[in-house]
């Protein structure tokens, strides 16, 4: 729960448990009223802060939807980027391996040259 509805929580409390001790002090009714009164107060209280319990459960329920639908995508998107290097580093494989390939055969090519010209100088 967020620090706003925790103080909105203490808050109605706090002012439930003030006005019920101030309708005490200065009731005009008699004893027996006023806990009758009190008491339904009390009962107004209860079904506001199940209310308000029952608020904050859907919140959660909410939030923990949205942080379990997060993760799932996360996941998800982990395994495609996964698949992506996967696929990109058998790509840079293939071209390292015709790299070194047209390597090796400009190599060969220069030293059969470089042979030939060897020998047609030496002749």
């Amino acid at each position: 729960m967020s620090d706003e509805s925790s103080n909105g929580i203490l808050g109605f409390l706090a002012g439930a448990a003030v006005g019920a001790a101030l309708g005490v002090l200065f009731a005009p009714a008699s004893g027996k009223d006023t806990r009758e009164h009190i008491a339904s107060r009390v009962r107004g209280a209860k079904d506001d802060m199940e209310d308000l319990i029952e608020q904050a459960q859907d919140e959660w329920r909410k939030a923990k939807g949205k942080a379990s639908d997060a993760a799932h995508m996360t996941r998800d998107e982990v395994t495609d980027f996964v698949r992506f290097l996967f696929d990109e580093g058998r790509d840079l494989r293939e071209r390292i391996k015709e790299d070194l390939h047209g390597t090796a055969d400009e190599v060969k090519a220069r030293a059969r040259r470089t042979a030939e010209n060897v020998g047609e100088n030496a002749s």
